[in-house]
């Protein structure tokens, strides 16, 4: 009877641990192709002209020639670069990358596979335009020197905030490179702009994340600690009731967006308790709606779910946390 209780026990936690996603394994592998532009950008033996020609979407329109000269023999920049390539001298992010598509492939088959180019920004885009994705021409930029690590030299020299440098890691290149996809696959709606409609987009995106990263923690998908990811668990119930008793599910003023849903060291609830909740809480709870709704349909494909209207998703997803 130990045995068997032991046993059955041990298929149930099994059981709980996969999903749609864990259990989904990609048809095929995909290699992708990678440039590093800030390589041959630095190499002054290499005519500017040559580069312009080459990388003709990298060099900003109206900057005189002079102007990126200079910028080639900048020694801050040279030093940015170098510790690039320090922080990913394995190479390791490029086959997780070409993972994260073999899943893309399986579930948008239709979709471009990009070329990949990554650079050294020199500390300039290290934020929101840390990667950019261009579905239409099947293009990929990142920029390593968002991720060299939250302790990073650069990153205090910078004074780049603590809870902005706490998701710019290595380990969190391939989930904010997954989420730039995502914001390009999840349509958008100018007509469902209420809190509800805003928290699903982003649920949707998290939604294509566990997707393609079916092995990456939840932690890192969404940008949190695992801190702040025990905080968002233990409190759903609580969050949901107070979205709920102010009334904010269904209002479309924008400042509910600035405190739920945009990148900050905390949310906005206006008590004593904020400052111990993690920032962008209304695009964790977006996601456990869209998770419930799966659950309960789980013969909608991703491809047909991302097109779902949210207000759907919300109503047949059921949605109320248990105390």
């Amino acid at each position: 009877m130990y045995w068997t209780s032991c046993l059955l026990l041990f298929a149930l936690i099994s059981c709980k641990k996969e999903d749609r996603w864990t259990t989904a394994k990609p048809e095929e592998q995909v290699e992708l192709s990678f440039t590093d532009i800030s390589r041959s950008f630095f190499d002054v033996k290499i005519p500017l002209s040559e580069l312009q020609s080459e990388f003709p979407f990298f060099f900003q329109l109206g900057v005189e020639d002079e102007v990126w000269e200079r910028q080639r023999r900048d020694s801050a920049e040279i030093a940015v670069y170098d510790s690039v390539n320090a922080v990913f001298k394995d190479g390791k992010y490029k086959q997780e990358l070409e993972q994260s598509f073999a899943y893309f492939r399986k579930y948008f088959p239709a979709e471009l596979i990009p070329d990949v180019y990554t650079y050294s920004s020199g500390m300039q885009n290290i934020y929101d335009r840390s990667v950019l994705y261009d579905r239409n021409q099947g293009l990929l930029f990142i920029a390593l020197d968002g991720f060299l690590g939250k302790d990073n030299a650069w990153y205090k020299a910078e004074k780049v905030y603590p809870y902005l440098a706490e998701s710019m890691n290595p380990e969190n290149l391939i989930p904010k490179t997954v989420h730039a996809v995502a914001e390009q696959l999840v349509p958008f709606n100018p007509r469902q702009q209420a809190f509800i409609d805003l928290m699903v987009d982003e649920g949707k995106m998290l939604i294509i994340a566990d997707a393609l990263l079916p092995e990456t923690t939840d932690e890192l998908k969404i940008g949190y600690t695992q801190e702040q990811l025990d905080w968002a668990e233990e409190n759903e119930a609580e969050i949901w009731n107070f979205f709920v008793e102010q009334n904010l599910i269904f209002d479309a003023n924008k400042e509910i967006r600035e405190k739920f849903l945009q990148p900050a060291p905390y949310s906005k609830f206006g008590n004593e308790v904020e400052t111990e909740s993690p920032g962008r809480i209304g695009a964790w709870v977006g996601w456990q709606i869209c998770r419930k709704y799966l659950d309960r349909h789980p013969e909608v494909s991703l491809s047909d779910f991302i097109l779902l209207d949210n207000q759907t998703i919300f109503k047949e997803s059921k949605y109320k946390p248990n105390k």
